[in-house]
């Protein structure tokens, strides 16, 4: 049966879609560079690449108030990098969300140990996604880079009451008022220091209603790590 399997479901590198061999690797050494990685100088609020070495903010981030710390994000979001997202997501080809776990970890892992997070919270997704996708994508990455930096993750403590409208068909101003009053948090939350793990940061506004729930109900520091960040001017 496993071999039938991989017969008709071959391992795929993650940016070129072609088939790789079974040698233990995700992606094709040639197809690296399709991932544009987020290095040093970033934003310490959103993660994204500054452009300024003399700031450690971004432009958009110094026009908004986030409630959220800080933010680290692994790879700038190119058309390369929606495809093999919406190939893990929509497709449920969790060998993508293996390989973007797994480089989070390698680039990201001694940031995020080192801001010592007590848990990795996944940020929750609607009834109907879940139905539709049979997972919550943000959770599988949390459980593959909790387990590889010994983090303990949580599923239990945020919640999605729901979303008046599609996030991605929205403005940043829409956004965040779409999900102003979409999360909650338990009223027992344990945890002072919570790092959020989702797949694409966008506006912020989806951290930023985690957040303010989490902290609702006790949180003090809430910060989040992502695999790909929209550049600035592509956010309205």
């Amino acid at each position: 049966m496993g071999n039938i399997f991989k017969f008709l479901y071959p391992p795929r590198c993650p940016a070129c879609r072609q088939v790789m061999e079974e040698d233990g690797t995700y992606i094709h050494p040639e197809c690296r560079g399709a991932f544009k990685t987020i290095g040093e100088p970033r934003c310490y609020k959103c993660g994204r690449r500054l452009w300024n070495p003399e700031s450690d903010i971004c432009s958009g981030c110094r026009q908004k108030k986030h409630s959220y710390g800080y933010g680290l994000a692994l790879y700038e979001y190119n058309e390369v990098a929606q495809r093999a997202m919406l190939d893990y997501k929509s497709e449920g080809i969790r060998r993508n969300g293996d390989f973007f776990a797994s480089e989070a970890v390698n680039v990201l892992g001694r940031l995020i140990k080192r801001l010592e997070p007590e848990v990795l919270v996944p940020v929750p997704i609607t009834d109907r996604k879940m139905r539709i996708r049979g997972f919550n994508q943000s959770e599988y990455l949390a459980e593959k880079i909790g387990g590889a930096l010994n983090i303990p993750v949580d599923t239990d403590i945020l919640f999605r009451t729901g979303e008046k409208a599609e996030q991605k068909k929205l403005s940043g101003r829409e956004r965040l008022k779409n999900v102003s009053d979409s999360f909650k948090a338990v009223d027992d939350n344990p945890y002072k220091r919570i790092c959020l793990v989702d797949d694409v940061y966008t506006t912020g506004s989806t951290m930023e209603g985690c957040t303010r729930a989490l902290m609702s109900k006790g949180a003090k520091d809430v910060g989040f790590v992502v695999i790909f960040s929209v550049p600035e001017n592509d956010t309205e």
